[in-house]
């Protein structure tokens, strides 16, 4: 007998992996399904939806540890009418996918449970399917197939003009061994020793860029006065200057700029070079001393649910640091307040109205 539910979700994650979009709710869809299709292939019998937690949901959506998600948090951010709707943008916005759908005659759909109350009573989520009445699928019957279970608290609709950062914990974050040397458990507190022996450091690259630039152009000015200096040999030494330039530029000037800025993009070195995002924070510890710690900001783009990261704000803004969306970093920008933790929405004042009527 044929699986119709097993038909759904290889067709849903088919579409889900030859259209990926990086966001936080395609990602959340993907862990559904695959927690479905995992238990469908190890049971004979009827279908029996595997139920995940939305602390789960989260934590594998972010990459994160999941007894570091607080019950909170999950319940902002999986919400099962939000699901429902990017899972509906996905298969309207694929023809292909809505082709599939409709000559299976089913279309998923993403169910949540009715939580008691309590923190033994999780709100579970899974997934199912809901059978298509007619043979030919419109955006209005697609858009009507889903089965909305949210919370009272979650029927109102989400702010797009603000955002909520989070800070990822240092224990979480894979520091270089660079990083290692210096920070003890991510942190380094700069009156210390190792403080100290990092401030020397820094002092000695930058001598050494402007030696090196000095030496250069002396090479450049005097190279027609020196006749055992071969032409190899001097563009060896002009080469210097580029790699004193990207030192100054991506290791100085950054840490030069912490102690007043109080947040900075990981300069070269102190991320793990598998590590695509990494932030470095100071802050005033109980002594009142500075102490600068490895971290990562990020927040979820209420547009697009793509994941926002911290980055810079030049050419086309005025802060040093802003929130940019990755997968639409022009347009989807929102500011940064480590204190408040809050960002508000820094693009053309007109593009919120346009997304909310769209909507």
């Amino acid at each position: 007998m044929k699986n119709i539910h097993l038909d759904v979700f290889e067709e849903l994650k088919k579409q889900l992996l030859n259209f990926p979009r990086n966001t936080f709710y395609d990602h959340c869809l993907r862990i559904i399904v695959d927690a479905q299709l995992n238990k469908l292939k190890y049971s004979d019998e009827d279908f029996e939806p595997e139920k995940l937690s939305r602390q789960v949901i989260y934590a594998k959506a972010r990459g994160v540890n999941e007894n570091t998600v607080s019950s909170e948090i999950a319940k902002n951010k999986i919400k099962t009418d939000r699901l429902n709707v990017e899972l509906i943008r996905f298969i309207e916005s694929q023809p292909d996918c809505e082709q599939a759908f409709n000559d299976i005659g089913y279309l998923p759909e993403v169910i949540s449970s009715v939580s008691e109350g309590g923190a033994k009573n999780r709100t579970l989520v899974w997934m199912s399917i809901k059978a298509i009445e007619n043979e030919e699928v419109d955006e209005e019957q697609i858009a009507g197939s889903a089965v909305f279970e949210s919370d009272k608290d979650d029927e109102d609709d989400e702010d797009l003009s603000s955002i909520t950062y989070e800070r990822k914990a240092t224990s979480e974050i894979k520091p270089s061994l660079f990083t290692r040397l210096f920070f003890k458990k991510g942190e380094l507190k700069i009156l210390s020793f190792r403080g100290v022996l990092l401030m020397i450091l820094l002092m000695l690259s930058f001598l050494v860029d402007i030696l090196i630039a000095i030496f250069s152009l002396l090479v450049i000015l005097l190279l027609s006065d020196l006749p055992n200096f071969k032409l190899w040999q001097a563009i060896i030494f002009v080469a210097f200057i580029p790699l004193a330039y990207l030192n100054w530029r991506y290791f100085f000037v950054p840490l030069y700029r912490l102690p007043y800025y109080r947040v900075i993009k990981a300069p070269m070195f102190f991320a793990n070079i598998n590590v695509v995002n990494a932030d470095i924070e100071m802050y005033w510890d109980k002594d009142r001393l500075n102490v600068a710690r490895v971290t990562e900001f990020t927040a979820t783009c209420p547009i697009c649910s793509g994941l926002i990261e911290l980055a810079n704000g030049k050419p086309d803004q005025m802060p040093p640091l802003v929130g940019r969306c990755k997968e639409a970093p022009h347009a989807h920008i929102y500011s940064f307040d480590r204190m408040t933790m809050k960002g508000y929405f820094l693009g053309v004042p007109d593009y919120l109205a346009d997304q909310i009527l769209d909507s």
